[in-house]
């Protein structure tokens, strides 16, 4: 199929990330802490690279919408500073 939707079944998730089997990642973010559960990038996940594809996307309630790509090469991580941003 074109498009694969994935709502609640984690496994499925960490499955298609462990095996690069996506081309596209849409990650929603709400604002709400739930307490425990099960986590999406749990230890034992591996790292996978990707590349941001669009600007953030915020809704009125705070929920972002993000839009990420596979991208080749090692995953590394960055830092928030930026100039002329107070840190």
């Amino acid at each position: 199929h074109e498009h694969v939707k994935v709502v609640g079944s984690l496994n499925l998730v960490q499955s298609l990330l462990r095996e690069k089997l996506f081309d596209r990642l849409d990650l929603w973010v709400h604002p709400i802490l739930l307490g425990v559960g099960k986590k999406v990038f749990d230890g034992g996940t591996v790292p996978t690279n990707v590349t941001l594809l669009e600007p953030p996307a915020a809704g009125p309630k705070g929920t972002v919408f993000l839009r990420y790509g596979l991208a080749d090469g090692t995953p590394a991580t960055g830092d928030m500073s930026a100039p002329g941003r107070g840190v």
